[in-house]
């Protein structure tokens, strides 16, 4: 019996034991679970990256990375000072690039490679690097998690985050080789130093005498946790310098919590210990890498390390003043008065001594937490408001907030106002309660009664933003100095309250904003657990009942299922996401999976791109060589250039025109110069030159990034650039040209609407034709080189009817067409066209597949010279061109005309084609004059290796000049023509001479009964048309899929405009009937 009981003790202990060592590390494998899951979701798709050999990346800033990465491997451990391979003509040195990250990758590479890796090497490891980054996450968000909610809140914590499906991660995906990925890593171990430093000072106290009595074992502990909390900060900025938000950030906590101290009683010495010396070793390590002695967000400034020490400066103030005010035995409540008053007159006094420096301040306050941003900002994608996607998905608030975060968000904003208001309602005081009841309510008014910021912002002289923000601030500032709060929980609020405001001004913030919102629900979960007595040791807890457990079940659940079900039902293939949302549609929105949103990751358009730059590097001269100046030499392409504001580039050198948001791929795949970049250097050229209305305004575009021996020689354009539903509506924000452009000056929104006597009652995108273009649009210089290639382009009889024009809430012009009528009018005439459109307010010519409202000349001085694959991206070149002197019928209109080969794009025995026309007007004399841009003879002649283009796009003939068919008096039809050769060499500029062009008469058809004064030149006459003789719209006569070429009758629009019968028409009227 004894020997039983013996047994039965022992196995007790050993469950009891096993259960212990649970209790203990159970937290281990999970976290490891939820790494690797997080770490696979993100490099699922990482072959999509691979393509023959080459490694590819997402977005646009990847590809910088990987050259400052390329750069920091061959110099270790040092980032490129300067960069000439961008920013053409001045160069340009980024702040952003060329930091810790770039370092650290580099190193990675480096290891991985044995100390010489290859190009391929270290392609891929910055190309897994976020993933590596995003996985890493989980670590500190345990930690901060673990200390808000304890163990089993910070595990929480953990699995939310590995399943949330937003933005976060998409920017840790394996390709999205941005710093974004790591930011959140370095700035989560920053506030987490912070939170371990501010808890020792807490656990501690450590006061200023002890300074003075060198009480080296007394302060050890919380001067280490400062100095790595110090390190830990600097070490973000090092990774990203605009992250010095994080350093004001941690000023306002500070001014916070040393106020609310002394309010409530306990001494700011021992939170100032901490924030001094923490601010102090930031700021003394960021003047490591200091750039430029100005003030400068963006970039390794004067600011970072100003800022910090500022920070660090002021709470030592405070800890004084406190003293002082012990000293002389002033009453505690009116200590915060004091410091909101100094606050306010240090602030105004900034206003006045610095102004610059104010305006620097505002600006980014703006920009960063501004709740708005301006125009240019928001032609950015990542950059706009989180909630302008509400127009987006057609959902409100709550919705955009949800398809984000799920429910976690919100139960994170309960979370973060119990750990604010618990203290005053806790109190017992009836003044303190109320006044946090008063804060709810003030809050709450700002945002949603308008007008409140702005007329505290109009008061005060600031931008209305900032009166909102400022009202919020105080309401807030007054409920937390009036409270006593817990330093780590405070400290979050404070933090998630500006990352929160972040992410709403800016949309790509939100992956920063996970963070503070799953570590908020780790503390919502110790509230619960507390609430229901469960949060003990599992072996202090007894008799569980079914309320308890059901209570928290129910929480956890509310939080997990709306992120966790749509990864339940990708995981067993049970369909798409079960969790939806109806948007003012009524159609469903699903909230993705983090397994879907991996799935589908891939490198974009960069590979269309890739197939243009291919060819640019193997058809066009190295930079420095174009026109055989031989200064090749002089670019070294990772080579080291001092700092400057303004490159002297080498004769030879020539830069690239484009949309900003491709400049990077140039520099990278096609290894030359663009005029913009992603920086949004050059961005307003680049949108000067690419809506100019002629050749005049885009060569004064092109003077302010031109020097006398180096100048912009290539443009590249893609679909997206000209596409009205893409990209063709952001150089409109940036333009500041000699016209008044918008978008409205381009095209015109469309929808689809049901009418029931008189009045809409229904609507509907408008899919077949989504904008109406306007005759500014086929007259920008992009539409003209990408849809045309240069050529001239002549209207056509066809009319757009609309039946209302409507107004947005923007003040834009919405045209609402009648699902029951026909959209397009079809006549036998353009007279007839012209009137009918002169009758009715309501109707266009043309504004569709490439049909202008008037006639569009042809450009005189740009080819193409190449394109991609797929004719997505088209690469031009911006030549002299050749002249051409002629003689002919007097003032009559002369047509030039040459059909052209895409050579580069033959494939089984078959050549695309397009053809080029351009017109001239003869004088009295009869003598005419005209400048060609494509050559059809002499391409031998002149190649990448004497500093010119091999071309592509070459003569099938030559070029044939004529007036057309003309009837005379006696009803006799004749027609001027003649053909002859262009070099290459004229097109150039480099063959001196015109060439010479004498038309001949021809007749080409003589009614009976008319004199035959001609007869010898009859049997020579060309066969013409019933019509006009020259279609002057280019022609493709390929089907390679290429946007160029004749009006498209895949939609019905298409077939009405390539003047199909007239029951086409009314086949149309049937079809929206």
């Amino acid at each position: 019996m004894s020997e039983t009981n013996e047994e039965s003790r022992e196995s007790s202990t050993t469950t009891d034991s096993a259960l212990d060592t649970l209790e203990n590390w159970y937290h281990v494998p999970v976290l490891g679970a939820v790494l690797t899951f997080m770490f696979w979701v993100r490099v699922q798709t990482w072959e999509n990256f691979t393509r023959n050999g080459e490694v590819y990346f997402s977005g646009n800033d990847s590809y910088y990375h990987f050259r400052e990465v390329m750069y920091t491997v061959q110099h270790w451990p040092s980032t490129m000072p300067f960069d000439v391979w961008t920013n053409f003509p001045n160069g340009t040195s980024v702040g952003q690039f060329g930091t810790l990250f770039d370092q650290i990758i580099a190193t990675a590479a480096l290891l991985v490679g044995l100390g010489s890796p290859s190009q391929n090497t270290i392609a891929l490891t910055l190309a897994f690097a976020p993933a590596v980054f995003g996985a890493l996450l989980t670590i500190p968000t345990y930690f901060i998690g673990k200390r808000l909610g304890g163990r089993l809140g910070g595990v929480f914590a953990a699995v939310i985050l590995g399943l949330l499906p937003g933005y976060f991660l998409s920017r840790s995906l394996v390709g999205a080789s941005d710093h974004n990925g790591a930011e959140p890593l370095f700035q989560s171990l920053a506030l987490l130093a912070t939170m371990i430093a501010l808890t020792v000072a807490q656990r501690e106290k450590p006061v200023y005498e002890q300074f003075l009595d060198r009480d080296i074992a007394g302060l050890r502990r919380v001067v280490g946790w400062s100095l790595l909390a110090g390190a830990a900060t600097a070490a973000y900025m090092w990774m990203w310098p605009p992250g010095v938000l994080l350093v004001g950030i941690f000023g306002v906590f500070y001014l916070v919590k040393l106020t609310s101290d002394y309010y409530s009683g306990t001494s700011p010495d021992h939170v100032a210990v901490v924030a001094a010396v923490s601010s102090m070793t930031t700021g003394l390590l960021m003047l490591v890498p200091i750039s430029k002695l100005s003030f400068s967000a963006t970039s390794f400034s004067i600011l970072q390390p100003l800022f910090s020490i500022a920070v660090g400066v002021g709470a030592v103030f405070l800890a004084w003043l406190a003293r002082e005010w012990d000293n002389r035995e002033l009453d505690a409540t009116s200590y915060p008065l004091a410091v909101f008053g100094i606050l306010v007159v240090a602030l105004g006094a900034t206003t006045v001594v610095l102004p610059d420096f104010w305006g620097m301040l505002q600006g980014n306050l703006l920009r960063f937490v501004g709740f708005s941003a301006g125009a240019a900002t928001r032609t950015i994608g990542e950059a706009q408001p989180f909630l302008s996607q509400t127009s987006r998905y057609g959902l409100g608030m709550f919705g955009v907030i949800f398809l984000e975060y799920g429910l976690a968000f919100f139960t994170a904003l309960l979370g973060a106002a119990w750990i604010l208001l618990r203290p005053h309602f806790r109190s017992g005081n009836p003044r303190r309660m109320g006044g946090a009841a008063a804060a709810i309510l003030v809050v709450g008014a700002v945002f949603t009664i308008p007008g409140i910021g702005d007329a505290l912002g109009s008061l005060l002289g600031v931008d209305g933003q900032l009166g909102s923000l400022a009202i919020v601030g105080v309401t807030l500032l007054a409920v937390t100095v009036t409270g006593d709060y817990d330093a780590e929980q405070l400290l979050v609020v404070v933090w998630g309250a500006f990352i929160t405001s972040a992410a709403f001004t800016q949309v790509r913030f939100n992956y920063y904003l996970v963070v503070p919102v799953v570590v908020l629900n780790a503390y919502v979960l110790k509230v619960v657990l507390g609430f229901v007595s469960l949060d003990k040791p599992a072996s202090q807890i007894e008799d569980v009942d079914w309320y308890q457990v059901g209570t928290v079940v129910a929480v956890v659940l509310v939080v997990l299922v709306p992120i966790a079900a749509p990864v339940a039902a990708s995981a067993t293939g049970d369909g798409p996401s079960p969790i939806r949302l109806t948007n003012n549609q009524g159609q469903q929105v699903p909230l993705q999976s983090a397994t879907t949103v991996g799935a589908v990751n891939g490198p974009g358009a960069v590979t269309v791109w890739d197939d243009a730059m291919d060819w640019m590097q193997e058809h066009t001269p190295d930079q420095g060589n174009y026109g055989g100046a031989g200064n090749a030499d002089q670019l070294d392409y990772y080579g080291t250039y001092s700092q400057t504001d303004d490159y002297d580039y080498p004769a030879g050198a020539y830069g690239v025109m484009s949309w900003w948001d491709y400049g990077h791929w140039m520099t990278v795949e096609g290894q030359t110069i663009p005029v913009a970049n992603p920086f949004q250097q050059h961005a307003t050229q680049a949108a000067n030159f690419l809506l100019a209305q002629n050749e005049t305004e885009a060569a004064n575009a092109l003077e302010v990034v031109n020097e006398d021996d180096a100048k912009t020689r290539y443009v590249a354009v893609d679909s997206q650039m000209v596409s009205p539903q893409q990209k063709f509506g952001a150089p409109t924000v940036f333009y500041d040209g000699p016209r008044n452009f918008s978008t409205g000056t381009f095209y015109t929104q469309n929808i689809l609407s049901q009418y029931e006597d008189g009045q809409i009652t229904d609507y509907r995108s408008f899919s077949q034709l989504p904008t109406l273009n306007h005759q500014a649009y086929y007259e920008s210089l992009m539409v003209r080189l990408y849809e045309t290639h240069g050529s001239a382009q002549q209207p056509q009889p066809v009319v757009v009817d609309w039946q209302d024009t409507l107004e947005t809430t923007t003040g834009a012009d919405l045209y609402s067409f009648d699902q029951s009528g026909s959209p397009v009018r079809q006549f036998d005439n353009m007279t007839a066209a012209e009137e009918y459109v002169a009758n009715d307010t309501t109707a266009q010519i043309g504004g569709f597949n490439g049909i202008p409202q008037e006639y569009v000349p042809a450009l005189q001085h740009y080819r193409l010279v190449g394109s991609s694959d797929d004719t997505g991206v088209k690469l031009f070149e911006r030549v002299e061109g050749a002249t051409v002197e002629g003689t002919g019928p007097a003032n009559e209109t002369v047509t030039a005309s040459v059909t052209l080969n895409m050579t580069h794009l033959s494939q089984d025995g078959q050549t695309p084609q397009f053809t080029y026309t351009q017109r001239a007007e003869t004088g009295a004399d009869g003598e005419f004059t005209m400048t060609l841009p494509y050559s059809t003879s002499g391409y031998g002649e002149y190649g990448p290796e004497n500093g010119y283009t091999n071309t592509s796009v070459r003569g099938a003939g030559d070029y044939e000049f004529t007036t057309g068919p003309t009837a005379g008096e006696d009803l006799t039809t004749v027609e001027w023509n003649a053909t002859a050769d262009v070099t290459e060499g004229q097109v150039l500029g480099v063959e001196e001479g015109a060439t010479e062009v004498d038309l001949e008469r021809h007749v080409v058809d003589r009614p009976e009964g008319a004199e035959q004064n001609d007869t010898s030149n009859e049997t020579q006459s060309l066969a013409s048309p019933d019509s006009v003789s020259v279609d002057e719209t280019t022609t493709d006569t390929t089907t390679d899929g290429s946007s160029s070429g004749p009006l498209s009758v895949q939609s019905p629009f298409g077939a009405a405009a390539a003047l199909a019968a007239p029951a086409v028409a009314g086949a149309l009227g049937r079809r929206y009937a």
